[in-house]
């Protein structure tokens, strides 16, 4: 976590540092004394709707799985996730981190995976679903801002799109699980971090068994997944929304909401899979490269600064605090065992 940190304070540094070399800093400040507050809380509020929602889907999750877990600790719980997301490379820290705290809140392993899953992969769905009907809509203009750099919005759909073939491999392919499993276990003993291979790997294999139990039981019930997926749908609407409340808060009405909406998820998509903490490096360069014609010289990089802060760096600051929180938590029940979650296996 300390490297990672590290890594992302320095790169904020080194965005700094070449913003201040290849902008006018008179220009720059001038900008920010313009700009218009009440934008800017539009902008936090779609800030603060995605991170509602966040917790909102892991707690309807849960009620449809008979789960007892209460909205506060699935709010806390999506931010911790949001917090090693956005601090660990590829976003690969977020999840593991909230099965644990989960596990803490009395949620066996495999029903926390499940509902990680499931949302992942309705957060990618949405993403993908969205990006790919703006992108048809605004073809010509997509065309015209991007130009030949276009190709770089499709391999991102194609890594995306890997990602969700992965969540439904894991989901209907016990056996192959299993086996990856298997692997993975035997080579942590070889490498001794598991001293018991054949505890462990039961130990592994109920969790799977709850995973798939978990997972069923949602494909069963069709409109309950569609309630997720369109919540998903308005999670990530919002959260590339700010864009717009940015670019309003500068004075700036040229281009239409829907536009820059639309470029927005394509810089998204494009950016989201480089692997390094908060894609960092790629969302500034590809924010230079995707929105350099929407923003005059004098407000492109502070529109930067407050699109960056809003959209990142304010996820961290919030979702720290929850950590402190649930490392309170932790604190307090360590001497008590795991509470009741009237987790059952039926529908």
């Amino acid at each position: 976590m300390i490297i990672n940190i590290a890594f992302i304070i320095g790169t904020l540094l080194l965005m700094l540092y070449l913003i201040s070399q290849a902008g006018d800093l008179g220009q720059m400040a001038q900008a920010f004394q313009t700009i218009n507050l009440l934008w800017l809380v539009g902008a936090v509020a779609c800030f603060s709707l995605h991170v509602l929602i966040e917790g909102l889907s892991i707690f309807l999750f849960f009620r449809y799985q008979q789960v007892k877990v209460g909205l506060g600790s699935c709010s806390l719980v999506g931010l911790i996730g949001i917090f090693y997301s956005n601090i660990t490379p590829a976003a690969t820290g977020g999840q593991p981190m909230q099965v644990f705290a989960l596990k803490k809140r009395g949620v066996p392993p495999g029903v926390g995976t499940s509902a990680l899953a499931v949302k992942f992969f309705c957060w990618q769905c949405a993403l993908l679903a969205v990006g790919a009907v703006l992108w048809a809509l605004f073809g010509s203009f997509v065309h015209q801002v991007l130009g030949r750099t276009v190709w770089l919005v499709v391999v991102g759909f194609f890594l995306n799109s890997l990602m969700v073939a992965a969540v439904i491999m894991l989901a209907i392919s016990r056996n192959l699980v299993r086996a990856i499993i298997i692997f993975l276990v035997n080579l942590a003993h070889k490498v001794k971090l598991v001293k018991d291979v054949a505890k462990t790997s039961s130990r592994m294999d109920a969790a799977l068994n709850d995973f798939h139990a978990s997972v069923e039981i949602l494909t069963k019930q069709p409109l309950q997944f569609l309630s997720l997926l369109g919540l998903s749908v308005l999670q990530v609407t919002a959260l590339m929304s700010v864009i717009y409340f940015v670019y309003r808060g500068f004075g700036l009405a040229e281009t239409p909401y829907m536009r820059l909406l639309t470029i927005q998820f394509l810089l998204y998509i494009t950016a989201s899979f480089t692997p390094l903490p908060g894609a960092s490096g790629a969302q500034e360069g590809g924010f230079y490269l995707f929105f350099k014609s929407f923003f005059p010289d004098g407000t492109l990089f502070a529109a930067l600064l407050i699109w960056r802060f809003i959209s990142y760096y304010l996820f961290i600051i919030v979702g720290f605090f929850a950590v402190v929180i649930d490392q309170t938590y932790a604190r307090r029940h360590r001497d008590k065992g795991p509470p009741a979650t009237g987790w059952s296996a039926k529908p």
